[in-house]
C-alpha cells in the first residue's frame, strides 16, 4: 500500500486522527462534559428525621416528684435552704405570726406588755427558729435527709392537703426522691421551744412541759406556710401557666396619602 505524499491528503488525515478534546485545546472552544446523574432526594418521612429536644429527652428520663422532675440536692442547695428557712423571709414570716400570738396571749406573763417585752417576745421567736432550724440541718445532713418542701403541682385538694401535713414527719431519700417517715421535723420543732425555755423565758415558766405545750406553735406556723405555697402560690403558678399566650401585633402606621391625583382619597390603615 502507498502512502500518499500529497499535501492535502496528509493534512486530511491528521485533521482525522486527532482526538477531538486536543482540537478543543488547540482551536479554544470548550467541550461540553457529560451529564452527572443525580440521585433522587429522600423522602422526607422514611429517612430525614426531625431534631431531637434534649431538653424533653431529660425531662423523659427525670424522676418526677409531687408533678416536678426531681434531683437529690447538693450540700450547697441544703445550706441555701436551711439559710432561708432559719434566717430568711419565711423565718421571718413564722416568727412575726407567732409573736403576734404570744403577746396577744401575754406569753410568758414575766415580760409583760410594755415595749420591753414587746422586744423580747419577738427576739425570744426569732432565736427559737434559729434554734429549729440549725437541729433541722444538722440532723438532715447527718441522716441524709432531703427536708425541703416540694409544693404538689397539679394535685387536688387532699393530695396537697395531706402533702402540708406529711412534710412534718417525713423526709425524702435516695435519687428518686422516696418519703419515709422519720423523726427529724418533729425533733426539730420541739427543740427551740425547750431550749428557749431553758435559756432565756423567766425562772417561773422554764419547764420541759411548757416547752413541749408552746411547739404546737411551731407546728402550727409550719404547716400554715406549707397551706399557703400549696393554695396560693403554687396556684399563682399553675394559673400562669395555663394561661394562654396572645401574641401582640405590632403597631400599625397609617401610610401618607398619596401626592397628586386631586380629590379625596381615603387613606389607608
Amino acid at each position: 500500500m502507498s502512502v500518499p505524499t500529497n499535501p492535502r491528503c496528509v493534512l486530511l488525515l491528521a485533521v482525522l486522527l486527532v482526538p477531538a478534546g486536543a482540537r478543543a485545546q488547540s482551536t479554544g472552544t470548550a467541550v461540553p462534559d457529560a451529564p452527572v446523574p443525580q440521585t433522587p432526594p429522600a423522602p422526607q418521612g422514611l429517612l430525614q428525621r426531625p431534631p431531637r429536644d434534649p431538653n424533653a429527652v431529660q425531662l423523659a428520663r427525670a424522676v418526677m416528684v409531687n408533678g416536678r422532675p426531681y434531683t437529690p440536692p447538693t450540700h450547697h442547695e441544703l445550706f441555701v435552704d436551711y439559710l432561708k428557712e432559719s434566717y430568711g423571709l419565711p423565718a421571718l414570716e413564722r416568727s412575726t405570726v407567732r409573736w403576734a400570738y404570744n403577746q396577744a396571749q401575754d406569753q410568758p406573763k414575766g415580760w409583760g406588755q410594755d415595749a420591753a417585752g414587746t422586744a423580747q417576745r419577738f427576739a425570744s421567736n426569732m432565736g427559737i427558729t434559729a434554734i429549729t432550724g440549725n437541729v433541722r440541718y444538722g440532723m438532715e445532713e447527718v441522716f441524709h435527709e432531703d427536708l425541703r418542701y416540694i409544693p404538689c403541682h397539679g394535685c387536688n385538694f387532699k393530695h396537697k392537703v395531706e402533702n402540708a401535713l406529711f412534710a412534718e414527719i417525713s423526709a425524702r431519700h435516695d435519687r428518686d426522691g422516696h418519703r419515709f417517715f422519720t423523726l427529724t421535723p418533729t425533733v426539730a420543732d420541739f427543740s427551740g421551744p425547750i431550749i428557749a425555755r431553758a435559756l432565756w423565758y423567766p425562772a417561773n415558766e422554764n419547764s420541759l412541759y411548757g416547752g413541749f405545750v408552746s411547739s404546737r406553735t411551731v407546728f402550727a406556723t409550719r404547716i400554715g406556710t406549707h397551706l399557703f405555697q400549696e393554695f396560693v402560690l403554687e396556684r399563682r403558678h399553675h394559673d400562669n401557666e395555663e394561661r394562654p399566650r396572645v401574641p401582640v401585633a405590632p403597631p400599625v402606621t397609617p401610610a401618607p396619602p398619596a401626592v397628586g391625583g386631586g380629590g379625596n382619597q381615603a387613606v389607608q390603615y
